[in-house]
């Protein structure tokens, strides 16, 4: 059930209690921005509801399930939180007031971090708790659980994948493309059987006996020449500060090789699409500015993002030089822009079909159950605002 406003404000109250009594406990309070209330105006025919209140059409919370732990790529989101924010660690949860442009919405908003503190994947979780309005699910995972667990994408984060193959460029100085370092190297280390690895050999971009499905995440350039998956927003920036000594990586986004996934979706549980019509034409407009607005001016929602890593306290790090590296990367690569057309954040076509029959034969070779399906079948722009464009 949602909570009232009233109740909404005795827990803003007794966070910032918490703040002046310095108290713990897992839980931890922010000061860092402002908000007023939504406010209702008045006429001669009465009241006249705020255009920002979403109390009467969404849920609250507004819960949002993100696939890993708080990061630049999830600033759109984080830019929405109020400075009632308080962070749980042992749920990996940052919740507050969901302000739009410095206005309270009348609702609240939680942000649930993924990886280790979700048991299942993030379509899953979305199935098991309908408290989650939003999950972030790209294109691909779309697909191959659209079977059992269908989901309806409404807003693209990021136009293009962050996501590269990487490699040492002082060992490989004259390799541009993954199809030039899968000549030099032995091997190319993924997480276990990726579909985007399927495609790479199915292209002839990458021998099969070159494919290692071992990867552990760590930082193997520094012990080994080989190449491995990553993202052009983090792995770069941490090879170069490494306390061992800096490693230059060159790389090459999965995206200009061909695999165009749109990766951070934020998606509803397709069985909910008619229930939620109402919020999600008045919050997905929100959505839309507010990953704009971060994008302009991320240093308060970087901060965010850093406090609820920080308050997290496990082997994952953030700092205001990894954030402001991804940020910076984000427009260089263009993977936070408009794409082709001017909307910020639509599904765009052919791009989404021609991916669409690029994947699905991909996961049927996996054994994974995959219907006919077109490109609205798992995204809609029906609640884009068609006006809002990334200058």
């Amino acid at each position: 059930m949602a909570q009232t406003l009233s109740s909404r404000r005795f827990f803003a109250l007794l966070a910032a209690v918490l703040v002046l009594a310095s108290c713990s406990g897992g839980t931890t309070p922010s000061t860092d921005a402002t908000s007023e209330p939504a406010t209702t105006a008045t006429t001669l025919g009465g009241p006249v509801e705020s255009p920002n209140d979403l109390s009467t059409v969404c849920p609250s919370p507004v819960v949002v399930q993100t696939d890993w732990f708080p990061q630049a790529e999830h600033g759109g989101i984080y830019e929405l939180l109020g400075s009632d924010y308080v962070v749980d660690a042992d749920r990996g949860a940052t919740s507050g007031s969901l302000v739009f442009r410095g206005e309270d919405t009348g609702v609240d908003l939680e942000i649930r971090a993924g990886g280790p503190f979700i048991e299942s994947p993030v379509v899953t979780e979305m199935f098991l708790d309908g408290s989650i309005l939003f999950g972030y699910v790209g294109t691909d995972v779309a697909l191959s659980r659209q079977a059992e667990t269908p989901t309806l994408a409404v807003f693209n984060a990021l136009s293009i994948n962050p996501q590269v193959i990487l490699w040492n460029a002082d060992k490989h100085p004259t390799a541009k493309t993954i199809a030039d370092i899968a000549k030099e190297i032995p091997a190319i280390s993924v997480f276990g059987d990726r579909p985007f690895m399927r495609y790479l050999v199915n292209e002839g971009i990458v021998p099969a006996e070159k494919v290692d499905g071992n990867y552990k995440g760590n930082l193997l350039l520094a012990t080994e020449d080989i190449a491995h998956q990553g993202f052009a927003t983090s792995e770069p920036h941490r090879y170069a500060t490494l306390e061992s000594g800096p490693v230059n990586v060159g790389y090459q986004l999965l995206h200009d090789a061909g695999w165009t996934s749109y990766p951070q979706n934020l998606a509803i549980n397709k069985l909910r699409v008619d229930a939620l019509r109402d919020c999600l034409t008045k919050l997905v407009p929100m959505l839309q500015h507010a990953q704009i607005d971060y994008m302009s001016d991320p240093s308060r929602t970087n901060d965010v993002i850093i406090a609820a890593v920080t308050a997290f306290d496990t082997y994952w790090t953030q700092d205001a030089a990894i954030t402001s590296y991804a940020v910076e990367t984000m427009k260089r690569l263009g993977i936070v822009a408009n794409g082709d057309t001017p909307t910020f954040g639509d599904f765009e076509s052919p791009r989404i079909d021609d991916f669409i029959a690029k994947a699905i034969p991909i996961l049927r070779a996996q054994g994974i159950e995959v219907p006919d399906l077109t490109a609205s079948d798992i995204a809609t722009n029906e609640f884009l605002d068609p006006s809002i464009s990334l200058p």
